[in-house]
């Protein structure tokens, strides 16, 4: 299970990239390495000079919010704000690069918290959460693509919607997670998990068509 939880990320953005008529392996390399420094160096100074592992208290909404903080808001801001302000190339390229630059740091951040944490040994966490933070890294890199693919005049409006959008995907893999601690593994919430990262899969699919056709 550790293997999977240390691969799925990878092989989720590798199958992405493969289907992506639009861009290759090569066009993504920077993005890949940078995330992964970053979320090595994050991993270390968590481990060896902070201690910021979640600690589960009676609170529902604190629960949430911490969770919501810490690994979907203030990663995606602070990735976003560096990526789109260092990137040069046009705005469609920027939105599809943005999802190698998360997931990847996320294929780092998410294991290490994981296998750091007293629930290493939890089904939920090692095989459906990877799904659902990739998920959301590909969702938030569809819907960055729909804004940067509409006529100028219009972006600025639609990449208020596509930020508005992805915070509310973000909602969903804390959420759920909260939900597990609180109500215990189900079936249900596994099946929730995997339409989550189906979902996203489908919008790019959908979004990588009609690039096509329109090309």
């Amino acid at each position: 299970m550790y293997l999977f939880l240390i691969l799925i990320i990878p092989l989720f953005v590798g199958t992405v990239v493969a289907l992506d008529k639009n861009y290759t392996f090569r066009n993504f390399v920077p993005q890949a390495v940078a995330a992964l420094l970053i979320a090595t160096v994050i991993c270390c100074i968590k481990e060896f000079f902070i201690y910021s592992h979640h600690l589960w208290i009676a609170s529902v909404g604190q629960n949430f919010t911490e969770i919501f903080l810490n690994n979907i808001l203030l990663p995606a801001l602070i990735l976003g704000i560096l990526h789109f302000a260092l990137i040069k190339d046009d705005a469609n390229y920027k939105a599809a690069s943005f999802f190698v630059f998360l997931a990847m740091f996320y294929a780092v951040f998410i294991p290490y918290e994981i296998i750091s944490s007293m629930e290493r040994h939890s089904k939920f966490l090692l095989l459906y959460k990877p799904l659902l933070f990739v998920g959301f890294s590909l969702l938030t890199s569809v819907f960055f693509r729909f804004a940067a693919s509409a006529k100028k005049s219009m972006r600025i409006a639609l990449g208020i919607a596509a930020a508005i959008l992805s915070v509310g995907a973000g909602i969903v893999p804390p959420l759920l997670e909260t939900y597990r601690y609180f109500n215990g593994e189900s079936v249900f919430l596994y099946a929730l998990s995997l339409a989550y990262a189906g979902l996203a899969l489908a919008l790019f699919l959908i979004k990588n068509i009609k690039k096509q056709d329109l090309d």
